[in-house]
């Protein structure tokens, strides 16, 4: 009984479609905010380093400029990261499951682009496979079509 409660929950899971929007949106923006925060790293380092040469008025120190960008940075990265893994595998079950990909034969060329084009082969898929869709696939881990 307390394993069908699981896989009530997981198939409910796959068939949300906030979720859905959460994980193919939330990686890629992550992502994007890092790269400007690396980008802010370096603009700091360096107007800290004019500063400091004296062509600018208030300097603080290159440590504190770094150190402030970097945390930054590094829990963009990680989040970035771990939200990125637990899409994949969401996305590549749900492609997987899909009923409409199993009446195409499309089901390869989705797992491959989720595969090798990450967050933007996941986004992708959610835009065109669940999101453009009028009646959205319903997923259901019990039937054993794969």
């Amino acid at each position: 009984m307390k394993n069908l409660l699981i896989d009530r929950d997981l198939t409910s899971l796959l068939n949300n479609p906030k979720l859905q929007a959460i994980l193919a949106i939330v990686p890629v923006t992550l992502f994007i905010l890092g790269l400007l925060s690396y980008f802010g790293i370096f603009f700091s380092m360096f107007s800290t380093i004019d500063a400091q040469l004296g062509h600018m008025g208030n300097s603080k120190s290159l440590l504190s400029a770094l150190l402030g960008n970097l945390i930054i940075f590094i829990f963009l990265v990680l989040m970035s990261f771990f939200t990125g893994v637990i899409s994949f595998v969401y996305f590549v079950v749900h492609a997987v499951k899909n009923p409409n990909l199993i009446k195409s034969d499309d089901r390869l060329f989705w797992i491959i682009a989720i595969i090798f084009g990450n967050g933007l082969g996941i986004f992708v898929y959610w835009f065109s496979q669940i999101k453009r869709k009028d009646p959205r696939p319903i997923i259901d881990l019990y039937t054993d079509e794969i």
